[in-house]
């Protein structure tokens, strides 16, 4: 219990001399004086923690707390809240063709994807950071709500503008949604955070591996077609609110602040000069990697005004962070001199530069390398969903029960190297190879990112996981896009190449004449030859092996690449910290109003 008389405490934002290494010691920024626990963030803050609020030994946590229907109840809303994220992810995104045509047709069709992007990006840092501070409940509902909002918006666009819209919400939402390293992390021990957060991973099984031949299922089979991904988030989200509202009660704003702050004084305090040059940084960067080679070109006006204005904006993020913000920052710089943290941010961002890309592009791959037949391309494009899935449920055991996790990384930075590099030798006759080596690409960039997703609540303290979570989100987020833009700016610039290089003499040396070459190419984009004049089978499959072979030598300079990231992924995993010190049998918070339990009382502020 917290004691009614209130001793004389030194101001909860007292900066203290804190020294960020790759380990943690308890003892150093955790002390009980039996009312409040002591607790140093990662910027210097001291804050006291109501003792409730806090999980302890597993061993000496109230009996049946883990079948509690608290603690099933918000497990089984993070696993719908998860799903509701790849329903507005991986189903739009391999069927933005199709939902083109229904809708459009527009140019800003690639949009749908980027708004994701960057929506998952901005969102990550600030759902992490203001979760720490405000408390995780408010963060949760907020971004559920907000993911409901933005399915049906979907569910009911008529135009591709509208669909924008929509993923705009849906991407913020799915930093809140995909935050079940801090949600459910924080509520077990710390040996157990590698198999929940792969639980959760599993529970998204049918959406995350099948996703685009159920959203082809859904043009094929319904009336409604792709907007049955809508219909989906509609219906899932909604019960993942409701649970989230009626079972998830974690340590509410005052336990978190004995003695502290109010909420508008830590309001007042808040970093929004940081928060500005953050989320328009972000905004600037990703509008202008959008637009590079494909809206408009790179030494376009529209690109030169979007994109070196928002790296010099989020530069000047970084300096202010470092140099002049005298409230909590939004991400402190000593962070960065946690060298752990910074080698698992670092993996799981060059894993997301590789999940995030062959999820637009492998879909493409598929489709004009191999088969034009709409499901065959579904479930050959499940290879991405299936191999990240297999790699995570492996790495989330790994992590907590096998021993040297970085070495276990460096070995499969190594495989995933070899596997990526490996696929700079697709052709049309070497369909299985293409499928075995994507596989084991997704599988080993699947191990790396749950390495890191379960690592990056381990390597700092339970006060800062959200912060440290938030962090590893954006910038995952924004590498992600980086790599999206770089490989489909390569990719376009080698078809420009190519396509006349391989499709005219193949065309003329079938008889088609050269007058007919124009109408030909846009015959090709729009995937119909009906209308070019002189056409005829043997033009045709002319043409298709040229157009082919055309594809085929693009995918492979977008694959040499890949090869500089991956030689970081391989380097930085000689980083990365072995995690067996950290996996002890402590839970960090405790959910609260727990009947099974006289020792857990409702404070004043939850009643």
């Amino acid at each position: 219990m917290v004691s009614s008389e209130k001793k004389p405490r030194p101001e909860v934002t007292e900066q203290q001399p804190h020294q960020v290494d790759s380990g943690r010691d308890d003892s150093r920024v955790r002390s009980d004086d039996g009312n409040v626990t002591k607790v140093i963030h990662a910027d210097g803050t001291v804050d006291y923690i109501d003792p409730k609020a806090v999980g302890g030994d597993y061993g000496a946590m109230p009996p049946g707390y883990f079948r509690s229907p608290q603690f099933l109840g918000t497990l089984t809303a993070q696993c719908l809240a998860s799903i509701c994220a790849y329903l507005g992810w991986v189903l739009p995104a391999n069927t933005l063709s199709l939902i083109n045509a229904d809708i459009g047709p527009s140019a800003n069709i690639g949009w749908v994807a980027t708004m994701w992007t960057m929506g998952t990006s901005i969102g990550f840092l600030l759902v992490g950071r203001l979760s720490d501070i405000y408390g995780r409940k408010w963060m949760v509902l907020a971004t559920s709500m907000l993911g409901l909002v933005g399915c049906i918006i979907g569910s009911c666009a008529q135009t591709v503008e509208t669909l924008i819209a929509a993923n705009v919400c849906n991407g913020i939402a799915a930093a809140g949604q995909l935050s079940f390293g801090i949600v459910m992390g924080e509520l077990v021990p710390n040996k157990w955070r590698g198999p929940i957060v792969t639980l959760v991973f599993l529970s998204s099984l049918p959406f995350a591996v099948f996703g685009p031949v159920i959203a082809r299922s859904f043009f094929d089979n319904t009336v409604s077609k792709w907007r049955w991904s809508y219909y989906l988030g509609d219906i899932l989200g909604f019960l993942s609110l409701v649970l989230y509202w009626f079972f998830y009660r974690p340590p509410s704003y005052d336990q978190l602040h004995v003695h502290g702050r109010t909420r508008l004084q830590m309001t007042k305090n808040l970093d929004f000069i940081g928060i500005f040059l953050y989320v328009s940084g972000c905004v600037l960067f990703l509008i202008g990697l959008s637009w590079g080679g494909s809206a408009h070109p790179w030494a376009s006006p529209q690109v030169l005004c979007t994109l070196p204005f928002g790296i010099a904006t989020l530069v000047g993020f970084a300096v202010y962070e470092g140099m002049f913000c005298k409230v909590q920052p939004l991400m402190p710089p000593r962070m960065f001199k946690n060298i752990g943290f910074v080698a698992v941010v670092a993996v799981a961002t060059i894993g997301s530069m590789v999940y995030y890309s062959l999820t637009v592009l492998w879909p493409t791959i598929i489709g004009t390398v191999y088969t034009t037949n709409s499901m065959e391309i579904g479930w050959q494009s499940s290879v991405v969903g299936g191999g990240v899935l297999l790699g995570q449920t492996i790495a989330g055991f790994c992590v907590s029960y096998v021993p040297k996790v970085k070495w276990q990384c460096v070995v499969v930075s190594s495989f995933a190297f070899a596997f990526m590099t490996s696929l700079t030798t697709i052709s049309t006759d070497r369909w299985a190879a293409t499928i075995a080596l994507g596989t084991l690409v997704c599988t080993s960039i699947g191990f790396i990112e749950n390495v890191a997703f379960a690592g990056v609540t381990l390597v700092w303290e339970a006060q800062d996981i959200g912060l440290a979570t938030g962090v590893l989100g954006s910038i995952r987020g924004l590498g992600g896009a980086v790599a999206t833009a770089l490989y489909s700016s390569v990719l376009t610039n080698e078809l420009n190449k190519n396509l006349p290089k391989y499709v005219v003499p193949a065309a003329t040396g079938a008889g088609l004449s050269p007058t007919s070459l124009e109408p030909l190419f846009t015959a090709i984009a729009a995937g119909n030859f009906s209308t070019v004049p002189g056409i005829n089978p043997d033009i045709v499959a002319a043409v298709t092996g040229a157009v082919k072979t055309a594809y085929t030598s693009s995918f492979q300079v977008v694959f040499y690449t890949t090869i500089p990231f991956s030689v970081v992924l391989l380097l930085s995993s000689f980083l990365v910290p072995n995690m067996e010190k950290f996996l002890s049998h402590d839970v960090a918070k405790r959910l609260q109003d727990m009947p099974s339990s006289g020792t857990l009382e409702t404070t004043d502020s939850e009643r």
